[in-house]
């Protein structure tokens, strides 16, 4: 659901039953986000199936409907806690923001190891959306709950998970977008589901 503050819950109707060890609850990573529109996340996808045959990449392509650019991590919960997603949809409601460009003109390697994400990035923009970043973190502060986001963020987009290093890629035409809202998504792990619980609007 879309609207300018008001706070609002949808947990999708998941019953409050205990877990046991042979039916674990999927983990939830509950974070603030920014998405892409309908054509923006629909060009993303075109790109990463592109770099996905040139780069020879054996991961699925994502759904286009899950590319989002994290904006805040509130943390991993076996269980979502309520305490917890209120006290994130509190401390976003008390943002006063406007809307701002989003621009990434280059594909990058992230991480280490054997799993380099595939992520849209910009060596020198956004700094808008790292400021949210910034008020979001002063405002989670302020209801008291421990999150994981207040580490400085570095603004991508994922493209393919499970990847492998590869050279930088400058785009022919940067991809990107007027960011108007942003949302708190529960995302449950291995079930390539987002559940949008609330979005907030951006300023004109």
């Amino acid at each position: 659901m879309r609207n300018s503050g008001q706070l609002s819950l949808n947990l999708g109707g998941r019953s409050r039953k205990r877990t046991s060890e042979i039916d674990p609850a999927p983990i939830s990573e509950l974070y603030f986000a920014i998405l892409p529109d309908a054509g923006i996340a629909a060009q993303s996808r075109e790109l990463a199936g592109d770099f996905r045959r040139q780069y020879s990449f054996s991961t699925k392509l994502r759904r286009a409907d899950l590319f989002h650019v994290t904006l805040y991590r509130i943390g991993s919960f076996r269980c979502l806690p309520e305490e917890a997603a209120f006290a994130a949809m509190e401390a976003a409601s008390t943002i006063r923001k406007s809307s701002f460009q989003i621009v990434f003109d280059r594909a990058v390697s992230f991480g280490n190891g054997d799993n380099r994400p595939l992520v849209l990035w910009s060596k020198d923009g956004n700094a808008e959306l790292k400021a949210l970043h910034r008020e979001l973190d002063v405002a989670i502060r302020l209801t008291g709950i421990a999150a994981d986001g207040e580490k400085p963020i570095e603004p991508h987009m994922t493209l393919l998970y499970q990847g492998h290093l590869i050279p930088e890629v400058m785009l022919e035409e940067p991809v990107t977008w007027t960011a108007k809202d942003f949302v708190l998504i529960n995302s449950l792990q291995g079930e390539a589901k987002h559940e949008h619980l609330c979005y907030w609007l951006l300023q004109d």
